[in-house]
């Protein structure tokens, strides 16, 4: 039993101090991946095309490890990387089929995708040649 109101008010400032410090202490939760964007580069014809590459930006957390998945077939270069100190890295994308691509930044924390319709491409080394 407290016996003032001066040990009460103490006990709960005290209470709430290390509740506050537990969550201070606690590791980040928020890590996540926030955004996932595929430039066209050279294309001729637009959009993207088989056979040729492309540049994939992934955003998210600092130092955040993600994977990256097409849910049609397609090579990354590379396929599992790290986010680094400012929270951007690329990989290189290769649709090897035409039609919709779900390519997705998948961490243990979330996931984050870009949808893409790919044609046929041409590949010319310096552009790509984009067929419907």
């Amino acid at each position: 039993m407290i016996r003032s109101r001066t040990s009460a008010v103490s006990v709960f400032a005290t209470s709430s101090a290390a509740a506050a410090a537990l969550v201070l202490a606690a590791p980040d939760a928020s890590a996540y991946v926030s955004s996932v964007t595929i430039a066209t580069g050279t294309s001729i014809g637009g959009g993207y095309g088989t056979n040729c590459a492309y540049t994939v930006t992934v955003n998210g957390s600092p130092n955040e490890y993600v994977w990256l998945y097409d849910s049609a077939s397609a090579t990354f270069s590379p396929q599992q990387f790290g986010l680094g100190s400012g929270g951007t890295a690329t990989s290189s994308w290769t649709p090897t089929s035409t039609g919709t691509h779900y390519v997705q930044a998948w961490t243990y924390n979330g996931s984050q995708w870009a949808v893409i319709t790919v044609g046929t491409g041409i590949n010319l080394g310096s552009a790509c040649v984009v067929t419907k």
